[in-house]
């Protein structure tokens, strides 16, 4: 794969770059953008933190995962593109899918930059509203704190081209934050992306 992982700690103020080249590089975020769609649709009042439902609309879907109601915690965990796409609906009637392999494009190193705005409430969001967020991306706990994270793939012609995994690891002392992106004309996937992560993590000493 081509590629680059980006990680910001956050006590000590450092920056571990690899492959400048493409940590600056903008690309599609793909599903990585469902973290800031949940929260317009929460600013909204389009879904709550007590209730993020949205009924399933009948159509068969190419996942089984997506194929029932949602909550936040279920789409964002089983990526379900038709639950951000019904709140993008709502807020501007319009657009539905730009996130994915469309005009918006961001790079690895920006990623991070935003995921730490976010962390100190930069963008003013509610904190009941970034809190629930949080929560639907936290991915495991372990003595290494806890791990949370968004993947995101990008799908040309059948092939999926494009791979992130973004988040960060939390403890009582530090978060980390960090950014992956792959890039390869097939078999580049989140999946791949956030396993590649997770292997450079371990080998950090920062999460296992």
């Amino acid at each position: 794969y081509e590629g680059s992982f980006v990680l910001y700690d956050l006590k000590r103020d450092v920056w571990k770059i690899h492959n400048i080249d493409r940590a600056v590089l903008r690309v599609a975020p793909n599903s990585t953008y469902k973290i800031y769609d949940a929260l317009f649709g929460l600013e909204e009042g389009v879904i709550t933190p007590a209730n993020s439902l949205i009924k399933w609309n009948g159509k068969n879907y190419p996942f089984e995962a997506w194929n029932t109601d949602q909550t936040l915690q279920s789409a964002m965990g089983a990526s379900v593109n038709w639950y951000f796409q019904t709140i993008d609906e709502n807020l501007s009637g319009n657009l539905s899918s730009y996130w994915l392999n469309s005009s918006l494009k961001i790079s690895p190193i920006e990623q991070v930059e935003l995921l730490v705005k976010l962390h100190n409430n930069r963008f003013g969001f509610s904190l009941e509203n970034t809190g629930t967020v949080k929560n639907a991306l936290h991915i495991s706990s372990s003595a290494f704190g806890d791990l949370y994270g968004k993947t995101g793939t990008g799908r040309v012609n059948g092939q999926d081209v494009n791979g992130w995994f973004i988040g960060f690891v939390e403890n009582a002392d530090n978060t980390y934050f960090f950014a992956s992106n792959i890039q390869y004309q097939k078999h580049a996937t989140g999946k791949k992306a956030s396993e590649i992560t997770l292997s450079v993590l371990s080998d950090l000493n920062i999460w296992r």
